[in-house]
């Protein structure tokens, strides 16, 4: 049987989406969904074979499927000549020629800013990059050895403890160089990628649009700063559509809008009932137009917490717009006590 290229593409696709999930049964899985022979599925997984997207790990009547990645390593020393742009376009972007062009713009937006971070910031004599492509998704991985992005943020701002350092980030607009930076590059870049995470440290920081998250890790930690970006090669995401949901040149320059998950707050599953952590929370938000307070995940909160966000905050400063979202029935009540607008 003959099949369409339309219907080809499906079945190579189909694969190559399930096969990180299933790789020892994407022959039965592919048979199923499609209504397929073995003889006739095997023919689509030995062509992608064939032709470098999958491996096969293990021969015999179980075999092991994955896909095929292809690594590119490089390593340089930071000093006032090196180039964000320079190394994107010398050894970044010809790696990506296959990619669809908005994957590269999103690809090439992470990455400059990333390493810029690194350049600008970091205090690092070297920078290792890995780059991992595969004919499902594209995976950088920027290491320095520096003093750790957490680490410099509590510095910079004297917080108390270096988690505190990743509700900043996820605020966005900060930045220790204003004069060079606005702060935008890790607020986008978590929000256009697949997958966005810092290590530095004992911390780990999974930043995503939806699901924004702190880990804190035992053992040695790791020394600077690695951050890893993953984005599927099919992502429909156009960057102009993020940066147009949080920004708007007409009411403020840069963003003027952010989304904070205040479950940023609940280290080690403790609850928010103070007015010393609603002022963490609220640090900043002077810098908005419009903050978006995501409760996911949050329980309760306590008096005093609602009072200095909704009422005390609310009333000092107007013309911030505050919006609760995915709130429970407890902390929907408690802020309806402390009468928030």
């Amino acid at each position: 049987m003959k099949f369409t290229k339309e219907i080809v593409d499906a079945l190579n696709n189909f694969i190559i989406e399930n096969v990180p999930a299933h790789p020892n049964d994407i022959l039965s899985l592919t048979m199923e969904h499609f209504g397929l022979s073995k003889p006739t599925a095997l023919k689509y997984l030995n062509g992608l074979i064939d032709a470098g997207a999958l491996t096969k790990e293990r021969k015999g009547r179980y075999p092991q499927y994955r896909l095929a990645d292809t690594v590119f390593e490089y390593a340089y020393t930071v000093n006032d000549a090196l180039d964000e742009d320079l190394i994107w376009r010398k050894d970044i972007s010809p790696c990506l020629k296959d990619a669809p062009q908005n994957v590269r713009q999103i690809c090439q937006y992470g990455f400059t800013g990333m390493v810029n971070n690194v350049i600008d910031h970091s205090l690092s004599t070297t920078l290792r990059i890995l780059l991992s492509v595969n004919a499902r998704e594209i995976t950088f991985e920027i290491t320095d050895t520096g003093i750790g992005i957490f680490k410099k943020i509590q510095t910079d701002l004297g917080l108390d403890d270096p988690r505190h350092s990743i509700l900043e980030l996820a605020k966005g607009k900060f930045t220790s160089d204003p004069q060079k930076h606005s702060g935008e590059g890790i607020f986008f870049s978590s929000r256009i990628f697949d997958h966005f995470s810092i290590y530095s440290g004992n911390l780990s920081f999974f930043g995503h649009k939806d699901d924004d998250r702190i880990f804190e890790q035992r053992g040695a930690g790791v020394d600077g700063t690695t951050v890893i970006m993953t984005i599927r090669k099919n992502s429909p995401l156009l960057i102009a559509g993020v940066f147009n949901e949080y920004t708007d040149p007409d009411k403020q320059p840069g963003f003027h809008k952010t989304a904070i998950p205040v479950q940023l707050m609940q280290y080690e599953g403790e609850s928010l009932m103070s007015r010393s952590q609603a002022k963490r929370l609220i640090t900043r938000f002077d810098r908005f137009l419009e903050v978006v307070l995501d409760f996911a995940g949050v329980d309760m909160i306590g008096q005093g917490f609602a009072d200095e966000v909704f009422r005390v905050f609310a009333a000092a400063h107007p013309g911030v717009h505050l919006t609760s979202i995915n709130c429970n029935e407890h902390v929907r009540n408690m802020i309806h006590h402390v009468g928030a607008r």
